[in-house]
């Protein structure tokens, strides 16, 4: 089955990795749609300025996303990115608030959640708090991310007959654990969400709105948390990548 029949639009090359344009979260939502009912198998990742950069020089990385069927522009340097490179504007689609999307939908539709990863008192809360403001949402299994069997984990999500699979392990673990295992797991959609259930259940703050609006998330997140300062030296590497693509000096790998 093709992407577009399940309405996911073609993927965009983006320095080494691939970005799925999206013109909104709606039509993210509809895509999701279309997987649920077309008998495939989805894997989504999150592509932003720092995996773009690691996924230059680590081979392993740039596999391993571009298997990835859905890739959602997270970051406001990949949107910048494909303006510099294509001339054209997409919509920027964060993990975070697609979590919260699918979770709208999920509650309205009847689709079925399994919530996998973080620590055993976040996944707990986590639940308990969509519980509390999605009161229709049938979340069928949850599962933090401290086990030893990964075996008994998939039989436990395939039991449980989740259409969605939120995993929060951190990237690359999450995406590499769902990539080794996705064969095995029956739930159609599933999707790396880094440390979203910490926001969900308030143990970290969400960038406000003014932030998410205008794509400065990171600079929040900064601010909140100085000790984040390393991870963002990876910001100029990938202008200077960007830089060398723009002039041609770099092709797709």
């Amino acid at each position: 089955m093709n992407a577009s029949e399940i309405n996911v639009p073609d993927a965009l090359p983006l320095m080494g990795v691939k970005v799925t344009p999206f013109r909104d979260y709606g039509h993210a939502i509809e895509a999701v749609s279309g997987v649920l009912g077309s008998g495939s198998k989805v894997f989504s990742a999150a592509i932003n300025p720092e995996k773009i950069y690691r996924a230059s020089y680590d081979s392993s990385v740039r596999e391993l996303l571009n298997r990835a069927e859905i890739c959602i522009c997270d970051g406001i340097g990949a949107a910048l990115a494909v303006r510099a490179l294509y001339g054209h504007q997409i919509g920027r689609i964060t993990g975070v608030a697609l979590f919260f999307e699918l979770i709208r939908a999920a509650e309205k539709r009847q689709w079925k959640v399994f919530l996998l990863g973080a620590a055993p008192d976040v996944n707990e809360d986590a639940v308990s708090k969509l519980k509390q403001d999605y009161p229709l949402l049938q979340i069928v299994g949850r599962q933090d991310g401290y086990f030893n069997d990964s075996e008994s984990v998939v039989d436990l999500i395939n039991a449980s007959g989740a259409d969605l699979l939120f995993v929060a392990m951190g990237s690359p673990k999450q995406e590499v654990w769902i990539t080794e295992h996705r064969e095995k797991i029956n739930a159609p959609f599933c999707m790396g969400v880094g440390g979203t259930f910490d926001v969900v259940c308030g143990k970290v703050e969400w960038a406000p709105a003014f932030y998410r609006k205008t794509g400065t998330e990171w600079l929040y997140r900064l601010v909140k948390e100085p000790s984040r300062w390393r991870r963002q030296l990876a910001l100029p590497k990938f202008v200077w990548l960007l830089m060398r693509y723009k002039m041609g000096l770099i092709k797709d790998f």
